[in-house]
């Protein structure tokens, strides 16, 4: 059978998989569906077939191949340590090749792709978002008026009037500063949740970091990346390289984990080193020890698969930090560090299976008795702020620069 094999994957990466279906038990999809394609040995198969010949990528194989929510449970819990990331991205970029990107993925694609069309979308329809939509619990989001059918309620994150970089500006350190940093904000940060933006900004100052935002940064292109669109993906890099390369900072700092992993993983060329907010937190712990919540606290966590598998960033790091802020009282979530079901578009490709894996997350957090749910990944915060909402919950989810921000002495 003829056909294009999938770029850069070899036979030696492939057979490197030995079939041994550890990936089935940790896989949230294949939890769902229990379908063998659904989980990474059975898609590793599927793309050593296509690259043998013995198979074409259809739409039905690009269907497998996006059915993956990138949490890489899979590759942490591989014994042979199958790079799954690699596979999954170089075969979807195949499938983007042939067929183009699904409806649902473009959308979100050109969207977070366009900043001028994003900002002008903000002066808009932000005030008519607060019209048609109602409040919900969690801060910075919005619910729609009804519920949807198969789904229940829908969340969305408050579109802001104004970005939250619409300008350059540095953020002077309070007391003796200590670095440079350049904050990179991401889609999330600058149009919608502008104010854990400011909170960012406001826990760095309080640490010692002098905080520089650029106008000229751009969606880091995950939405591009993740969905096979490596075209659309290295021009957002190119046009990001050119506007930060030449900043005057000691590093970057992102304070959202898949823009943290894009960034580690892709941006080699960026001339700085990068930082993940919460690294920057667990060099501070002593500094962070003096500061007070106003008020008791009960908290959990959610770790963030970009954090813990793409930065494969210490478990430990934010539980710390959370444990020696005074007035604050930390409980462990069941399964604290599975999926919470976002996986960036996979939530609007696949909506109902996303539904499953959020409400397992929702009910763990909720069993916990914890007043607030946090997080460091704005997805994570938007799609449990959801799953909270439709369990019931009292709790909200926000993230950890919301709190720490009101705790600052």
């Amino acid at each position: 059978m003829e056909g294009k094999k999938i770029a850069g994957i070899t036979k030696e990466i492939l057979d490197k998989c030995v079939r041994c279906g550890s990936c089935r038990q940790v896989c949230p999809v294949f939890n769902v569906t229990h379908e063998e394609p659904s989980v990474a040995r059975g898609k590793i198969f599927l793309a050593n077939l296509i690259n043998e010949g013995k198979a074409e990528l259809d739409r039905e194989a690009a269907h497998f191949f996006n059915l993956c929510t990138t949490c890489l449970r899979c590759a942490e819990i591989c014994p042979v340590m199958v790079d799954y990331e690699s596979i999954i991205i170089s075969a979807r970029a195949l499938a983007v090749e042939k067929f183009g990107l699904p409806a649902e993925k473009k959308v979100a694609v050109k969207l977070f792709s366009n900043r001028k069309f994003l900002e002008a979308l903000g002066k808009f329809a932000s005030p008519l978002t607060k019209l048609i939509t109602k409040k919900s619990r969690s801060p910075q989001n919005r619910l729609l008026p009804l519920e949807v059918p198969k789904l229940g309620k829908v969340l969305l994150p408050q579109l802001q009037s104004r970005p939250f970089n619409e300008k350059d500006r540095w953020y002077p350190a309070k007391g003796k500063e200590k670095g440079k940093l350049l904050f990179f904000t991401g889609c999330m940060f600058n149009n919608f949740y502008t104010k854990t933006a400011e909170n960012v900004v406001k826990v760095l100052n309080a640490l010692g970091y002098s905080v520089f935002v650029p106008r000229e940064q751009f969606c880091c292109g995950a939405p591009a990346f993740f969905s096979g669109d490596l075209k659309t993906f290295e021009k957002m890099k190119e046009k990001n390289l050119e506007g930060l390369s030449s900043a005057e900072v000691d590093a970057v700092v992102t304070a959202c984990a898949t823009c943290g992993h894009v960034l580690k993983r892709e941006y080699g060329e960026l001339p700085f080193e990068k930082f993940e907010l919460v690294e920057l937190l667990f060099e501070n712990l002593e500094e962070i020890s003096k500061w007070k919540y106003p008020g008791k606290l009960k908290v959990t966590w959610h770790h963030p698969c970009h954090i813990v598998r793409g930065q494969k960033i210490p478990r430990h790091y934010p539980i710390d930090v959370l444990k020696v802020l005074r007035n604050v009282e930390f409980v462990e979530m069941p399964e604290s560090d599975n999926c919470c079901g976002m996986g960036g578009s996979f939530k609007l490709s696949h909506p109902q299976i996303s539904r499953e894996i959020q409400l397992k997350k929702a009910k763990n957090a909720d069993s916990t008795g914890a007043e607030v749910v946090l997080t460091e990944c704005p997805g994570c915060v938007m799609n449990i702020a959801e799953g909270l909402e439709r369990v019931g919950s009292k709790a909200v989810s926000l993230h950890i620069a919301d709190i720490l921000a009101d705790s600052v002495e």
